[in-house]
């Protein structure tokens, strides 16, 4: 700006096309990028886009460029009231003027969206968007709401995907306009019944795609606090996947289309089957090691009870007085043996030194019956002490002592009473006798002295 004037008053001559080129400068270095409202006319198609823009007094010409054309989602017209941002600049070739547009919207949608985006900052202050606040679904829904419109493919879609994945669910729609003044109310009630009549367990909030006034119903403060107050899990399925609205920051879920919801709230048949097919396998496999512990734990007691039983220990104390009665007879034929052949030793010895046999057959003959009586007074001896130890190790054998009328008295936790000081009035005992035992309960105890005192 100061370089044109200095140029004017100096009395430069410059051509057109630095003229331009000084305007390009000033025009796209010092006005911002605006938003401009007007109606389009003149519109024209080709690889870009190009309209003029006008009110009734001006128009401006303006240009969108193909790849910001191809994110518009609607169809410009001519006569349609829009709204377009863009900045100024010079086409240098012939001195016009003109907007290159970035972005064009419907005459209103500014408001919208900064109704839009204030709800949105209003209700994250209050923290209605925070995670611990989002209800978990249940696993296996005992029934499950749809709030949508009736009419439209969208309900069709969802029932054909609950139906084919879990068949046995029941399905509750209530219906609500999802477009139009009417519809938040409509949606409001619908959430607000749902969880009044408790027939479902979880909800699902739906519609197809559209514009952002068509979407605008789920923007809306009554419905996202209506959403955020439901006790019933909501999940929300509005619109397609790049679609967003308020209601999806304040559901506990959000699905990016609504046949994505009704995949999110069931699981299908063959899902369960495999679920339940692995956690048989994994209760198998714990009942497996549970049963194989305790087999082992009932191997070692059986065999620890095997060691401490009375009988047992009898038995093989029996078995050991066989074994040394074994020994002790072996040892008496070794001897007897041993001096038999001492005995024809010395027969034969003498023999040659004492030539009368008869003698020496006499003194053989005293000789024989008197080892013949020590040892048959030795074998007598032994065995009455063995006949002793035998009747000894009997009376001291509990089921012996058991036969002779006496009885073994245990208490509850199976430990023996020895004295009458541990039997408690009222205790319960187990009383063991030869043939088996009983149960009894300690009606009163008598002691020898209070006896003799009565």
């Amino acid at each position: 700006m100061h370089n044109l004037t200095s140029q004017s008053t100096n009395d430069e001559v410059i051509s057109v096309s630095q003229l331009n080129k000084l305007a390009k400068n000033v025009l796209e270095n010092h006005l911002p990028i605006v938003w401009i409202k007007g109606e389009i006319s003149g519109l024209k198609t080709y690889a870009h886009l190009y309209f003029d823009l006008k009110d009734d007094g001006a128009k401006v010409s303006c240009v969108m460029f193909a790849k910001l054309a191809a994110l518009l989602d609607f169809n410009l017209e001519n006569g349609a009231k829009v709204e377009v941002r863009g900045r100024v600049t010079i086409y240098p070739q012939n001195g016009s003027y003109q907007i290159n547009v970035e972005r064009i919207r419907k005459v209103g949608l500014g408001e919208l969206w900064e109704a839009y985006n204030r709800l949105i900052n209003k209700l994250r202050l209050e923290g209605l968007f925070e995670s611990k606040f989002k209800k978990p679904l249940p696993i296996f829904p005992r029934a499950i709401g749809v709030i949508t419109s009736k009419e439209g493919a969208v309900i069709r879609d969802v029932l054909t995907t609950l139906k084919r994945r879990m068949p046995n669910i029941p399905i509750v729609i209530y219906h609500s306009a999802v477009q139009g003044s009417d519809a938040a109310m409509q949606i409001t009630r619908a959430i607000r019944t749902a969880n009044q009549r408790k027939d479902v367990e979880v909800l699902i909030v739906c519609r197809g795609g559209g514009s952002m006034e068509d979407l605008w119903c789920f923007n809306e403060e009554i419905v996202a606090r209506e959403v955020f107050s439901s006790e019933l899990p909501i999940i929300s399925a509005v619109g397609h996947e790049t679609d967003t609205t308020i209601i999806d920051f304040v559901a506990d879920l959000r699905a990016p289309t609504p046949t994505a919801a009704a995949e999110l709230v069931t699981k299908s048949s063959k899902e369960w089957l495999d679920l339940i097919e692995r956690f048989e396998f994994d209760l198998s496999r714990k009942f497996d090691d549970v049963i194989n512990a305790k087999q082992q734990d009932l191997d070692l007691l059986t065999a620890q009870l095997k060691v401490l039983n009375p009988l047992n220990q009898l038995i093989q104390k029996q078995q050991y007085i066989a074994q040394l009665e074994h020994k002790l007879r072996l040892n008496f034929k070794y001897r007897i043996d041993n001096a038999c052949w001492k005995f024809e030793s010395l027969k034969k010895s003498l023999e040659k030194v004492y030539p009368s046999v008869n003698l020496q057959q006499d003194k053989l003959a005293l000789l024989s019956s008197n080892l013949s009586r020590v040892m048959f007074q030795y074998l007598t001896d032994k065995t009455q002490q063995l006949e002793f130890a035998l009747k000894s190790l009997n009376l001291l054998n509990p089921s012996g002592v058991l036969a002779r009328g006496y009885a073994i008295v245990h208490d509850a936790n199976g430990k023996v009473i020895q004295t009458i000081k541990h039997a408690k009035q009222h205790a319960k005992i187990q009383v063991s006798l030869a043939d088996g035992s009983f149960s009894a309960i300690v009606d009163h105890s008598l002691n020898p002295e209070q006896q003799e005192l009565l």
